[in-house]
């Protein structure tokens, strides 16, 4: 095993993901402080991967490895996003120390321990990846917590009898995401516009409002998710993230989050991926967020073989929040469509509810 492998494999059984305890009570835990990270705008986001039940035949693989590949795929998916910062390695190591922990003791009292690390760790959410066995299958499952009011998304997926997916995390990876993204994004719209305020500006009854009650898993088709991912459309088309002033670009990346996932479920088109507009852009030395030059834009655009792209801002035009797109077709470079959305300042969740109608709107269909 090389010397890389070994301290990746040690950091996982420093950090608690292994099935051994050596704490008497996770109740007298008393967990380490750190010094605050520097600021940012990004949903900063605590990682757990968990292992519950064994099928009778067992894992195949020890949860070590499991622990160690989901964790890479996780960050990988999450990172590419733009959105979201994860604490390093070092940090967990210094929160936790050398205690280590069994799956129940995460879990008990509604995931107390999680919580307490995550905010040791100054994370606004804990995202649980968990593969369990249950009622003859095996689950893959997600829990996304803040842990600035409590509130709750869980997604199961559960898998096929005789398919493993060993050779699939990150594409399941990037599949859980999205559908968490899909039942959180309003929250984590509000988390990220919070953060972008001075809190002197943010009305009293959102900084403390009741944990609501936890939610019932919703189970979603795994193997019907993965071939919806890598199922061929008609044509390829680039959505840009949105260009924004510095205090909203962590808004700008999830409505542009948003706007791909309404586009790709029209299905008229086949996403370009968001890791891959990047790595184009940087091989041009282009940025990808304040992307508004639109000959620029056109350019990044032939080198990811796109037939159209879309590009937009958001901002804020005195008391109101504008989110403004069109679509480019890259061969006349002409516009073949534009919209708008917009909302009061403070009440942003109604651009979400208005993405879909955009989406149709700039994909011709109304």
């Amino acid at each position: 095993m090389s010397g890389k492998r070994r301290s990746i494999l040690v950091f996982f059984m420093s950090v608690g993901f292994l099935l051994t305890l050596s704490c008497s009570s996770w109740a007298e835990v008393r967990l380490n402080k750190i010094p605050p990270p520097p600021p940012t705008a990004k949903l900063r986001i605590f990682v757990l991967p968990l292992t519950g039940s064994p099928p009778p035949q067992g894992w195949e693989k020890p949860h070590a490895e499991f622990a160690q590949k989901q964790f890479r795929a996780t960050r990988r998916t999450l990172e590419e996003t733009g959105i979201y910062q994860m604490p390093t390695r070092e940090e967990v190591r210094a929160v936790v120390g050398k205690r280590v922990f069994t799956p129940s003791d995460w879990k008990k009292n509604g995931w107390t321990l999680p919580k307490k690390v995550g905010q040791a760790l100054f994370a606004d959410y804990v995202f649980i990846v968990e593969r369990d066995f249950n009622r003859g299958f095996k689950f893959f499952q997600t829990l996304l917590m803040n842990l600035g009011t409590g509130k709750q998304f869980r997604v199961s997926f559960r898998v096929p009898k005789g398919r493993e997916h060993k050779e699939e995390w990150q594409q399941i990876g990037r599949v859980a995401y999205a559908e968490i993204f899909r039942d959180a994004k309003n929250d984590m719209l509000t988390t990220a516009i919070q953060k972008g305020r001075p809190s002197s500006l943010i009305p009293p009854e959102d900084r403390a409002k009741p944990a609501p009650s936890p939610p019932q898993a919703r189970e979603v088709d795994l193997e019907g998710a993965l071939n919806q991912e890598s199922k061929p459309a008609d044509a390829r088309l680039a959505v840009y993230d949105f260009s924004a002033s510095e205090p909203h670009k962590v808004v700008a990346l999830i409505l542009s989050e948003a706007l791909r996932e309404e586009i790709s479920r029209l299905g008229n088109f086949t996403l370009v991926n968001r890791e891959n507009i990047v790595q184009i852009l940087n091989e041009l030395g282009l940025q990808q967020t304040g992307l508004v030059d639109e000959s620029e834009a056109v350019r990044a655009g032939k080198g990811l073989a796109a037939k159209q792209i879309v590009l937009g801002q958001f901002g804020v035009v005195g008391r109101t929040s504008v989110l403004q797109a069109k679509r480019i077709e890259m061969e006349t470079q002409g516009t073949l469509a534009l919209g708008s959305v917009k909302c009061p300042q403070g009440k942003e969740e109604e651009l979400l509810a208005g993405l879909p109608e955009l989406a149709q709107k700039l994909m011709g269909i109304k």
